[in-house]
This record gives C-alpha cells, sequence and structure tokens, in this order.
C-alpha cells in the first residue's frame, strides 16, 4: 500500500507538458511541437515483468504476456488480474512449450496466439483453444522477436476472422535476394499478409509500394522490411519502409487493402533523402535513423525513430576496441549521449508535428483505438520496484 500511495504521489508531479511552438494560421506545420500528458497508469501487482499486447475497451480488458514465461494473462482496467492462462505447453490446448511471440484479441470473445512459427492459435476468453490455423509463410529462414510490438493483426471482417501482418518468411532469400538483384528486390520481395483465418487463404500484399521514392528512383537503400499497423475503426491500413520519408495508407473496407494516400514526413533529425548503398554494404557502419515502429492511436498515427551514434564516432570506437566493440564502455557512453527517440504524429492524412520528449520513464508499448499511448516502465525501469507500471498518455490539444 506505501508502494501505491508513494506511486501516486510521483504520477501527479509527472503529469507535465512539453514545450509548444505555433505556426501560421491556417497553414500545418509539419515540425508543430506537439504535447504529450499523462492521464492514469495501469498498476498490476506482479514481480515479473509484463509487456502490453492488446486492449479491448468494449469490455474493459487489457491482454498482457510476461516477458520471461511469456503466457497471456486477462487484467481490468483497475490492474487487478482476471484470469491468467497456462498455456505453454506442447498439448492440445498449448502453443508450444516456449509460449508465444504475441497475443492479440479477436473481437469481443476472443483471441489469437501467435505461436514460435507454428500455428496461429485461437482462444475463447476462458482460456479454451478453439482452433490452430498453420502457419502462413513459405518457410523458416529469419527468426525476428520484438519486445514492445507484434506483428499481426486479428480482425473481423463480413463475419470472417481475417489477419493482417508482417511475415519475413512469406519468401525465400535463395531465391530472391537484395544481394541478387539490387534495387529489384523492392519489386519481388512481399512480406506483408492478408490471412483468412476460416479459410486459410493467404494474400500475399506489395509490401514496398511503387511510389516510395527509393524504388521509383531504382535506388537500393538496405532491406528496409517495412512496419505495418492496422486500424480496425477505420479499416485502415498503414505501411511504412523503414527508410525514406513516407508512410502509405490504404483502404481495407473491400477485398483486397487499395492506397489511399502517401503522407510526406519529416524532422530535423531526419535526412530528406536516404543514401543510396550497394547491397554488398547492407552491413556497414551507419548512422541512418530507421524508423523503428508505427503505432494507430485513436485519430492518430505515431512513427518512431532514433538518432544514432554519428558513423565516425562508431567508426573510432570500433578502432580502438575492435570488433566487440558495442560491449566498450566507450560505445555505451556514445549510446546515452546520441541515441534518443522522437515521434512524428499524422493524423487526417498529413504529418501535423513532432513529439519529442516524452514526460515518463519507459518505453512505447501500445496504443489503442481510443487515443491513448502506453509507456512501459517495467523492462528497465527508472527505480526498482515490486509490480508492474503501464503510463497512459495522450496527446493534448
Amino acid at each position: 500500500m506505501k508502494n501505491r500511495q508513494r506511486f501516486s504521489a510521483f504520477l501527479a508531479l509527472t503529469v507535465m507538458v512539453i514545450g509548444v511552438s505555433c505556426s501560421g494560421e491556417g497553414q500545418v506545420d509539419r515540425q508543430h511541437s506537439l504535447q504529450l500528458e499523462v492521464v492514469d497508469s495501469l498498476v498490476v501487482d506482479m514481480l515479473e515483468p509484463l509487456i502490453l499486447d492488446d486492449h479491448l475497451p468494449e469490455e474493459g480488458l487489457f491482454l498482457l504476456k510476461g516477458d520471461k514465461n511469456r503466457l497471456p494473462m486477462l487484467v481490468d482496467e483497475g490492474g487487478r488480474i482476471v484470469r491468467a492462462f497456462d498455456i505453454a505447453e506442447d498439448g492440445p490446448n498449448g502453443v508450444g512449450a516456449g509460449g508465444a511471440l504475441g497475443y492479440k484479441f479477436l473481437g469481443k470473445d476472443r483471441f489469437v496466439a501467435q505461436g514460435f512459427y507454428n500455428h496461429y492459435h485461437i482462444y475463447n476468453l476462458k482460456g479454451e483453444k478453439e482452433k490452430a490455423v498453420p502457419f502462413n509463410a513459405e518457410g523458416l529462414y529469419h527468426i525476428k522477436l520484438y519486445k514492445n510490438r507484434t506483428t499481426f493483426h486479428p480482425f473481423m471482417k463480413g463475419g470472417q476472422a481475417m489477419m493482417v501482418g508482417e511475415e519475413p518468411n512469406s519468401y525465400n532469400p535463395g531465391e530472391i535476394s537484395f544481394r541478387k538483384s539490387g534495387a529489384d528486390f523492392y519489386r519481388q520481395a512481399r512480406i506483408l499478409y492478408a490471412y483468412n483465418l476460416e479459410t486459410e487463404e493467404n494474400q500475399l500484399l506489395e509490401t514496398y509500394p511503387e511510389d516510395w521514392e527509393p524504388r521509383a528512383s531504382n535506388r537500393f537503400v538496405g532491406e528496409s522490411a517495412p512496419l505495418m499497423d492496422f486500424s480496425k475503426r477505420k479499416n485502415e491500413m498503414a505501411v511504412l519502409p523503414r527508410v525514406g520519408n513516407q508512410l502509405f495508407l490504404y483502404d481495407f473496407a473491400g477485398e483486397t487493402p487499395s492506397q489511399k494516400s502517401v503522407v510526406e514526413l519529416s524532422h530535423p533529425h531526419r535526412p530528406s533523402e536516404a543514401p543510396t548503398v550497394s547491397p554488398e554494404e547492407e552491413g556497414r557502419i551507419s548512422d541512418y535513423p530507421n524508423f523503428s515502429d508505427l503505432r494507430y492511436a485513436g485519430d492518430y498515427i505515431l512513427v518512431q525513430f532514433f538518432t544514432q551514434v554519428p558513423a565516425d564516432i562508431t567508426r573510432e570506437i570500433k578502432a580502438q576496441a575492435g570488433e566487440q566493440y558495442a560491449n566498450s564502455p566507450e560505445y555505451r557512453e556514445a549510446r546515452k549521449k546520441y541515441i534518443k527517440p522522437y515521434f512524428l504524429v499524422v493524423k487526417d492524412g498529413q504529418q501535423i508535428g513532432t513529439l519529442d520528449e516524452v514526460p515518463v520513464h519507459g518505453t512505447l508499448d501500445f496504443a489503442d483505438e481510443e487515443g491513448y499511448i502506453y509507456f512501459n516502465d517495467n523492462l528497465s525501469p527508472e527505480t526498482e520496484r515490486d509490480y508492474n507500471v503501464f503510463y497512459k498518455l495522450r496527446i493534448k490539444g
């Protein structure tokens, strides 16, 4: 209880805003400095660090998972654990001994667990498995694990369970390779999909849009596997190549997604053009700030990137510390000095500003259809504690 009282007092002191700059009346200033404010928090009494995967506002439920055991649980909006699911086993009701990559709600009464490259498992909210849908990929060529984001988005469409997402195993890199084809790789490779969980029909979607500047200019700028997010409320899909300055929005009200707009993005810490590179240089030292996250937050879309350690400083540290330079004290200090998160904010098909500071400690973990943004301060907390905190923020104004 004392911990809760101290936390409440701390939260009251941290409800703060970030400075604002104004643009001309009637004009949209893409560099307008927007404000974030803390409105609440989700506090869960559990020692193990937790991650927030989804929110079902109609039922007042959050879907969380353990950082280590990767097991899901339902938590109400007061932070009480409603139900924990012990499904990390190989039996008929399990997802496999290692748990699952992530969990998302499907409608109001089910959730989907993405197994470790075996199946998508569909459960009711009692934890009973209803079906397992096969892994929708050509093979197992890559393994990518994310701490704070899921790469699949289930939803109901015409009474059927559907899903869109990113799957890097959708093509064979021995057959489709940027090292062989250079910029033509962008025309060939497809990792985005629309998967019918009822019929098991998997549709691969164009991954690098034709009017993405590097593809249109026939320039190779790196593999740049894109980020995707989906708004169930809008039936809208956002696709963001990690390199460049363009966000692509698609209407998915029909049978297939159709591109409806391209959002031009900019920030003082991002170059206006991505550098051209040779396919053989893909593993080179670079300080280009790739996009790292993409989230729908109600009427807003958040695009995240991190500034990087300058390449000349990295090369200097590498010359002194050797190939294991990333573990050296000098490089750790450089990371603290130079690597900072920034967000671009999009609304109504255009960038309306930036978020250059966040008034809480933690990492972007989730954003919901109501416009709330959750930051996770559990994996590397500012202060040690025996409970989990998810700060709930919103864009002010």
